[in-house]
C-alpha cells in the first residue's frame, strides 16, 4: 500500500463480511484524501467527489466524517495485519543463525521503509487516533500484541545465545523499537546511508544497555 494509491480492495481478500461496495469507495476515498490533505481539511464533498457518488450517499453510510475514521480503522487493522507482520515473520525466519543486532537492524530498516512509504496518510491520520480513546484501543488491543509476541522470539533467540540480559523484558523492547520507528521513520533523516549509519549506532549502544554486562 504505497500512498501514491490507497486500494483498500487490494486487502479484502481475507475480509468475509458483506460490505456494501459504495462504503467500501467511500472509505478509499477517505483514506487517500486523508493522506493528502489531513482529516481536518478534508471535507464530506471531496471525498463524494473521489468516490464517484453524490455527498448524501455518504450520509446514508456514515452520519459524520469521523464515523468514516471509526469505520476505517478497524478495517485496516483487520486486513492489513498479515501484511504487517509478515514480513518481519520472514527477516526472523532467512536470518535464523544471524545476531540479534543484524535481526534488529533488518526489522528496523524494513519498517522505516514501511512507514515512509505511507508517511502522508499516517501523519493525517495519527493525531486523530490519540484523541480517540476507543481507536486507540483497538491498536493496544490488535497490533501491539502480535509485535510484541514477534519481538519476544526475537528477545528469546538473544537470550539463548547469551547476548541479551535473561531478565529482559520483551515488552520493553518493543516499546523501544515502536517509538524509534515511528519517530524517526516521521523526523529522521532521510538520507540511505546517514539513516544506515543511525540505525546501527543506536543499535550498538542499545545493545550494551540490553546486555548483562550493564545491568543496573
Amino acid at each position: 500500500m504505497s500512498e501514491e494509491n490507497y486500494d483498500i480492495q487490494d486487502f479484502l481478500q481475507d475480509y468475509t463480511e458483506v460490505s456494501p461496495d459504495k462504503e467500501i469507495r467511500i472509505i478509499n476515498a477517505a483514506i487517500n484524501i486523508f493522506s493528502e490533505k489531513g482529516f481536518e481539511a478534508t471535507r464530506t464533498r471531496e471525498i463524494a467527489v473521489r468516490a464517484g457518488i453524490a455527498e448524501g450517499t455518504i450520509f446514508r453510510y456514515f452520519p459524520t466524517k469521523d464515523a468514516i475514521l471509526e469505520r476505517m480503522v478497524p478495517l485496516l487493522i483487520r486486513v492489513m495485519m498479515p501484511r504487517l507482520a509478515g514480513p518481519i515473520e520472514r527477516i526472523i525466519k532467512d536470518h535464523a543463525t544471524d545476531t540479534v543486532e543484524n535481526i534488529l537492524h533488518e526489522i528496523i530498516t524494513d519498517r522505516l521503509r514501511m512507514i515512509r512509504a505511507n508517511g502522508k496518510f499516517i501523519k493525517s491520520v495519527l493525531p486523530e487516533l490519540i484523541h480517540r480513546a476507543p481507536l486507540l484501543k483497538q491498536m493496544e488491543i490488535n497490533v501491539l500484541p502480535v509485535v510484541e509476541q514477534l519481538v519476544g522470539e526475537v528477545v528469546n533467540y538473544g537470550k539463548a545465545r547469551n547476548e541479551l540480559d535473561k531478565d529482559l523484558d520483551p515488552h520493553l523492547v518493543m516499546i523501544q523499537m515502536v517509538g524509534f520507528i515511528m519517530c524517526y521513520g516521521m523526523f529522521g533523516e532521510n538520507d540511505q546511508k546517514k539513516s544506515e549509519k543511525d540505525i546501527r549506532t543506536l543499535l550498538q549502544y542499545t545493545m550494551k544497555g540490553w546486555n548483562s554486562s550493564c545491568k543496573p
